[in-house]
């Protein structure tokens, strides 16, 4: 079948290129009369092939062009846009060489010999100052030496690569033009680096070392400006030895950076604090932990202001080298230094670099620091009481005295002191102390050190909570690692197995029976695979498991599962919540997509559920697909499933019957998403009665006003007014028509421009400025326009304002509010004046 792609050409609005793919002789393809039309006709005016022709074992590509109004095709050779991107060069390689033609003395003496005598005046003067300003820059960037004539080429392209930079310091083709004759003029002339002067030097250096995508070679280019400078006692900036340690820092040659370093250093008497903060880095970066311990101390010595913080790295290094003791002392130093302004997210480093390098006990105890000494001395007071805290330190150092006596051994005498100095407080030794660290870490998405802490609660004899391990598997489905989001889903369905047989056995006692086999999360049906278990104990499991593990499998899409779930929380004996009522229903509209059992299944469940917004959301999503002609055949549309009046009756019924509080939540969890899937529905309806009402019902309710993305879609409903089946698409927040005419969806914006002119007009006649509203009263002028469109279409549709207003109050009491304000009423006074015309 032979395939046309039409576009029309940009720098030839007449004409457009035809591309048709052709089969190759040996296989045949079937083309439809219409196409064989075409081919025929354009037959004519092809020219016949000369030469040999191609390897027809290729497909070619052939490219016609065809005049938009006669129809007329031609052949034509080559890809049309390949001769347009010529076309384009050859005249931008022209324009380039004409600007540079007048960039010239001569050519501004011409510019001004034709200039008028006030104009040649101005024009003088700016192209003095430009060359002024030329001259300036590249004032002092010229090389010069004496040099064999074979070289002299050569060093001319580098001064002008240095001059053209210094003009156009940003430009990324200066940048490489001038690295490009630098590399070049240095590997051809040995003696460049000891006669390029200072500025050209620090030239080379403010563009080489410019941080950008374009620049990708930025440290090598700096390290080989560093090394050229260094060989001839160059220095263009202060500390220009720690930029050349920083750039093979940074470019991971450690060897050569420690040795630069110690060069540095012994070179002056005076070490300046950045040397020596930089040693502490460069050294405990490469396991030097010791070296970067007596740098450490000679940095505090000789500037005891530094920040403390440059102790972490050698608290890593210690723990990389197996020296917990000195890891651990070196958080004590750190604390020491900092005391008062030793905030929360050093505690959190601290303890997560201990974590890291599974040292949980060392990690507890600075936690443990933290709420006694840290921003959570409230919490601790809790535990301890107001003067608590203290004696829980003297306890743990007595107890530290009492182990070390007559102890000998240094080895053992840290050992037993670490173990001290990480000891708990009795008050503390409890599933909440450890659940407020996990909930600390999980907040942190540190989910590594969150099962850690889990581990050292095993470890220490304390079990956790449910929620806590709760919040465990949710960190674990939330992060998207496959292999953690399987470890959550085992520990789940472990807490669900232990609900399983604690409730098995509670029942078998009830009625006086032996215990025998409990029932097991494998006991699905349909051949559904659930995880097996881990080795760990896990806590017994409550409701929030079986949500945490529901909403996973809502996002993967595995309805098999939430359905094995709702059989295991019978025998688990749970009732269910609303969470796990929503996901529920979604399962059962993503499965069946048969809106009469989601229906049933609704009415049944909630006799014993409070619904929420996300319930009503689903609820509102399946009537947008049971509303939908595409979707829905015959007469399903029309039974089965509520109405969207009774269906927000039934919503606004379900808020009115809350409290206040209640209600304040409700507000709170209301979403775009189901303002716009309410009006959709109603759109589809084609109820524009009920629409208005569900405008005003929802501002009244829940405080939401329409935005553009709404009035467009009554905007689209009213211009598919006269569609039998209009065709529909998902937008961006619900379902929304497509208007099976553009012209009058113009035509009706028009009408609602012109309705927008006419208020703000009468606005101002009473001395209001709409443009300087409050941002609520915009709010509710956009809710009144948009309901005074409405109300003119169901004028026109009606033929009579009383009849639609009519039509208005029997949607609200169908829809459960029968004293709802629907807005202004001036329609009948200006739908005269504006024509729309409703099929």
């Amino acid at each position: 079948m032979h395939v046309f792609s039409l576009r029309r050409s940009t720098l030839q609005p007449r004409l457009f290129q035809q591309a048709c793919r052709l089969a190759s002789t040996t296989s045949t393809r079937r083309i439809n009369p219409r196409n064989r039309r075409l081919a025929a006709q354009s037959s004519a005016n092809l020219p016949r092939p000369r030469g040999p022709p191609q390897d027809e074992e290729e497909e070619a590509i052939r490219w016609f062009e065809q005049d938009v109004d006669t129809g007329a095709t031609r052949r034509i050779a080559g890809n049309p846009e390949e001769l347009e991107a010529a076309e384009l060069r050859q005249k931008i390689a022209a324009l380039e060489k004409e600007l540079a033609e007048y960039q010239n003395e001569e050519s501004d003496e011409d510019m001004l010999a034709a200039l008028d005598p006030e104009d040649r005046a101005k024009v003088e003067k700016a192209l003095k100052d430009r060359k002024q300003h030329e001259a300036d820059v590249t004032d002092g960037l010229n090389v010069s030496l004496d040099m064999p004539p074979l070289t002299v080429p050569l060093l001319k392209k580098f001064n002008t690569s240095l001059r053209d930079a210094a003009l156009q310091p940003n430009s990324v083709v200066r940048r490489k033009d001038l690295w490009r004759w630098y590399g070049r003029a240095r590997y051809s002339i040995p003696a460049l680096s000891s006669m390029i002067p200072k500025k050209a030097w620090q030239l080379l250096w403010d563009i080489q070392s410019v941080e950008s995508p374009t620049n990708p070679e930025r440290l090598h280019h700096m390290e080989q400006l560093l090394r050229d400078m260094a060989s001839v006692d160059m220095d263009i900036m202060p500390d220009q030895p720690l930029a050349f340690i920083e750039t093979l820092l940074s470019l991971e040659k450690f060897e050569e950076a420690m040795g630069a370093w110690q060069h540095a250093h012994d070179a002056t008497s005076n070490p300046s604090e950045k040397l020596l903060s930089l040693g502490v880095r460069l050294f405990s970066q490469n396991n030097r932990h010791e070296k970067a311990q007596n740098i450490m101390m000679q940095l505090f010595d000789r500037y005891p202001k530094h920040d403390p913080r440059i102790i972490v790295p050698v608290l890593t290094a210690d723990l990389r080298a197996g020296k917990d003791e000195l890891a651990f002392g070196c958080y004590i130093l750190l604390s020491q230094r900092l005391g008062e302004d030793m905030k929360m997210e050093d505690y959190d480093v601290v303890s997560l670099t201990f974590l890291e390098h599974g040292k949980t006990d060392l990690a507890l105890a600075v936690f443990r620091d933290m709420m006694l000494r840290g921003p959570n001395k409230q919490v601790s007071e809790e535990f301890l009481g107001a003067s608590g805290q203290n004696e829980a330190y003297e306890i743990v150092y007595e107890r530290m005295e009492r182990l070390t006596e007559g102890t000998m051994d240094p080895a053992e005498v840290n050992a037993i002191s670490l173990k001290a100095l990480s000891a708990l407080p009795v008050p503390w030794q409890n599933k909440f102390f450890f659940g407020s660290w996990l909930k600390k870490l999980l907040g942190m998405r540190q989910l590594d050190a969150a099962s850690k802490v889990v581990e050292l609660m095993y470890e220490r004899g304390i079990k956790p909570d449910a929620k806590h391990i709760n919040g465990l598997i949710g960190g674990f489905f939330r992060s998207g690692v496959s292999h953690l989001q399987d470890q959550g889903e085992k520990m789940a369905w472990q807490m669900i197995q232990r609900r399983l047989e604690a409730a098995y056995k509670r029942r078998c006692k009830a009625r006086g029976e032996p215990v025998e086999e409990a029932p097991s999360i494998q006991d699905t049906e349909d051949g559904v695979e659930v995880p097996a278990h881990l080795s760990r104990p896990v806590p017994i499991g409550t409701i929030e498991t079986y949500n945490v593990l529901a909403l996973h499998y809502s996002i993967k899409e595995k309805w098999a599962l939430i359905h094995h779930l709702n059989r295991m929380r019978r025998p688990a004996e749970f009732k269910m919540d609303t969470a796990f009522f929503n996901h529920y229903l979604n399962m059962i509209f993503n499965t069946y997509h048969d809106e009469k059992v989601l229906w049933q299944k609704f009415l049944t469940e909630a006799r014993h559920v409070s619904p929420d917004i996300e319930t009503y959301n689903i609820l509102w999503t399946a009537q947008l697909e049971h509303l939908n002609p595409r979707m829905n055949k015959g007469m399903k549309a029309t039974s089965g499933y509520p109405t969207p009046r009774q269906l927000f009756g039934l919503m606004a019924s379900w808020f009115h019957s809350k409290d206040l509080s209640h209600q304040s939540r409700i507000i709170e969890e209301w979403t775009p998403t189901v303002h716009t899937k309410i009006l959709s529905a109603f759109c589809l309806k084609k109820d524009f009665a009920g629409c208005l009402v569900a405008l005003h019902g929802i501002a009244r309710m829940y405080d939401a006003f329409p935005d553009p993305e709404l009035a467009r879609v009554v905007l689209v409903a009213v211009a598919n007014m006269s569609e039998p089946q209009p065709v529909t698409i998902r937008a961006r927040r619900g379902r929304q028509q497509i208007p099976a005419s553009t012209m009058r969806l113009k035509h009706t914006s028009k009408v609602m421009a012109s309705l927008a002119q006419k208020r703000a007009q009468a606005a101002a006649e009473n001395g209001i400025d709409i443009k300087t509203m409050s941002v609520e009263a915009r709010k509710q002028e956009a809710l009144n326009l948009l309901s005074e469109f409405i109300r003119m279409v169901l004028v026109k549709v009606h033929g009579n304002a009383d009849v639609a207003e009519d039509s208005i109050r029997q949607a609200a009491v169908a829809m459960q509010l029968p004293d709802i304000e629907t807005g202004d009423k001036d329609c009948s006074n200006v739908e005269s004046d504006i024509g729309i015309t409703l099929a």
